[in-house]
């Protein structure tokens, strides 16, 4: 690929020689300007730098997206994403048009675009392989229609490393976004103690025992990250508790007449997601491939065939309390729903992780999936 003119080449490697931070830290130093391309299989994320600092951010996957990033943080429902982004041209950008809508107010935008950018750059620090190069450029970088960034390289540095060593940490007790917190009773936290912002003292306050980390996410003036970590902060202070789940005690076991039937069905759309995320572990590691999974999982919870079910370790659902909400349909919907429903999430999903698969491993797992669908059909 040629050069645009008024660039040159000036840093390229493997990222597997030299990290992320080093980098960064190298372009802030020479006041770089130009972009940073990292490429790893086929993911791509870019990074817009002028004089030293970092003023914007793309990424090649659907779940960095601006209408992704505001549906995963609660800011607008499944219905205003998908009537936003029919309305989207090109010269229409998504946020534009739902500030038009209605669904969003400018200073949402604002916020949304910051902070997509920034869970954009985060992601990087996650990745041990891959390709780098920066491209210096003479020409000042156009902004038109886009916010810049107003953080310093050092600043993201910082929090990019310190997110990588929380991450798993915060994991271990903040399992799922459907937990309830409440605050520990006659506990009273010292807000000046603690040292919390306006939007953590906020996010406390509303901590009630009844709403989700998700709704409070939809409340919040923070990201999905920055709520759980507070979360996690807060359990670890022992100001806060997880609110014990109520049991569900709807049936496990369908009809004798469609039962074998449909455990049939539910067992074999298991193993095709078990083995979609088999592909993706090998591709891009435990860590990010559970949150690529639950991230497309959770746009299906607003179907009730998906209540309260959860993706084990190997990717694989909880097949009773699937079978438990079936049960609860009329006999002659029951195969019909469900089959709809795995079969539409499998191609979402399979889209998804097919953008972090080289070749070979995409053939490999369309093969597979192909194979197991005619088994099934034949059946």
């Amino acid at each position: 690929m040629t050069d645009a003119p008024n660039t040159k080449t000036v840093l390229e490697g493997d990222l597997s020689a030299i990290q992320l931070p080093d980098i960064l830290s190298f372009l802030a130093m020479i006041r770089a300007t130009g972009r940073l391309v990292v490429r790893h299989d086929e993911l791509e994320r870019s990074m817009h730098w002028r004089d030293g600092e970092v003023i914007f951010a793309t990424s090649s996957s659907f779940e960095h997206t601006l209408g992704q990033f505001l549906l995963r943080n609660g800011k607008i429902n499944r219905e205003q994403f998908e009537e936003s982004r029919r309305r989207v041209t090109p010269q229409m950008r998504h946020g534009k048009v739902l500030v038009q809508m209605g669904a969003i107010s400018p200073k949402d935008l604002w916020w949304s675009v910051k902070n997509q950018v920034l869970e954009i750059i985060y992601s990087l620090f996650a990745w041990k392989e891959g390709h780098f190069r920066f491209d210096q450029s003479t020409e000042m970088i156009s902004t038109e229609q886009r916010i810049v960034l107003q953080m310093s390289s050092s600043s993201i540095i910082m929090e990019g490393v310190r997110r990588l060593d929380e991450s798993a940490r915060i994991r271990e007790k903040i399992t799922s976004l459907e937990m309830i917190f409440a605050p520990v009773h006659g506990v009273t936290p010292d807000f000046e103690e603690l040292d919390l912002s306006e939007p953590e003292i906020l996010l406390f306050q509303q901590i009630d025992g009844r709403l989700t980390i998700r709704e409070l996410i939809g409340r919040s003036e923070m990201t999905e990250f920055e709520v759980t970590r507070m979360l996690f902060q807060l359990v670890t202070a022992r100001l806060v508790e997880v609110v014990a789940e109520e049991k569900s005690y709807r049936p496990v076991f369908l009809d004798v007449e469609d039962s074998p039937e449909l455990l049939k069905i539910v067992s074999s759309y298991n193993g095709m997601f078990g083995r979609l995320y088999q592909a993706l572990q090998k591709a891009v590691g435990d860590d990010q491939s559970r949150d690529i999974f639950m991230t497309v999982f959770q746009t299906a919870d607003g179907n009730e065939l998906w209540s309260g079910v959860f993706f084990d370790q190997f990717g694989r659902f909880d097949e009773n309390m699937l079978i438990g909400n079936i049960s609860e349909l009329p006999f002659e919907r029951r195969r019909s729903v469900l089959e709809e429903g795995l079969n539409t999430l499998l191609s979402i999903q399979l889209f998804e992780v097919s953008q972090h698969l080289d070749s070979a491993a995409k053939m490999e797992i369309f093969g597979f999936i192909a194979e197991q669908k005619a088994v099934f059909d034949a059946s």
